[in-house]
């Protein structure tokens, strides 16, 4: 889906910032549309999401903490992490913040919870990067946006595979813990793997474009990311809400997977 250039002159401005990014008001009409394809096909799509400059800025502060982490990879968990990046001031702005409510809200046919974004910006490079690859995994949250910063052009590049929708929202926080468990096991993720490069198991494969916005099912989805070329950047920013099991007592009475969305 093809997002219209930022309105010029004057733009009407998103907030009372003058400091904050641009990011595009989505018609209903194309959420709409969003929410058939994430149902349908696994994925959606919003093109050119990001402008060329706000993109460029987010390189340089990835390249520039890769850099001095010594060539490694550096994950960052949380809005004050990435404090004064285009990726802190998102979860702030109205336009972002509805957008994902209202894919959480058609994708479910619920009010969207009283619950924040979370967030994580992963900088792969080197061997540690290497370690972030093929790790089929759930998500906690029902909406996953994921945003390419960096996506090696030439070589492996780390495509998103998945297979999407494979699991309902489950009920209650024990049958999702069961899920996890069965998939977080060492022998389901080396079959997973070996299933897949050998050609046995069928995932969708997606290549990912740096300044789109890629919306799936994070919760009901298995996914990861193919291996990527070491000696290149691979990062991607994560977005993730709706928590359908945020109120668990047993979830917090096992200190597992704890919550990291906040309630307002």
């Amino acid at each position: 889906m093809d997002l219209p250039s930022p309105p010029s002159p004057d733009p009407l401005p998103i907030s009372n910032d003058a400091n904050s990014p641009y990011v595009p008001e989505i018609s209903r009409e194309t959420i709409t549309d969003l929410v058939a394809d994430m149902n349908r096909v696994g994925f959606g799509v919003l093109s050119g999401y990001l402008k060329p400059a706000d993109l460029k800025d987010l390189r340089r502060f990835v390249e520039t903490t890769v850099a001095a982490a010594g060539g490694e990879s550096v994950v960052f968990f949380g809005e004050e992490a990435v404090a004064g990046t285009l990726l802190g001031k998102l979860p702030a702005l109205p336009a972002f913040v509805n957008l994902l409510h209202q894919v959480y809200e058609r994708g479910s046919g619920r009010a969207a919870p009283n619950q924040s974004l979370y967030q994580v910006l992963r900088c792969l490079k080197g061997k540690s990067g290497l370690k972030h690859a093929f790790y089929f995994h759930y998500d906690s949250y029902v909406v996953t946006a994921l945003l390419p910063v960096i996506i090696p052009s030439r070589g492996k590049a780390g495509h998103l595979v998945m297979a999407p929708n494979w699991r309902p929202i489950r009920s209650s926080y024990l049958f999702n813990l069961f899920d996890k468990i069965i998939l977080n096991n060492p022998a389901t993720q080396f079959w997973l793997r070996h299933a897949f490069r050998s050609g046995l198991l069928k995932l969708k494969q997606i290549a990912l474009v740096p300044g789109n916005l890629y919306f799936f099912w994070g919760y009901r989805t298995v996914h990861a990311n193919e291996e990527s070329d070491p000696n290149k950047i691979r990062s991607t920013a994560l977005f993730h809400f709706g928590d359908p099991h945020a109120g668990s007592g047993l979830r917090r009475l096992t200190g597992r997977a704890k919550s990291r969305a906040r309630v307002h």
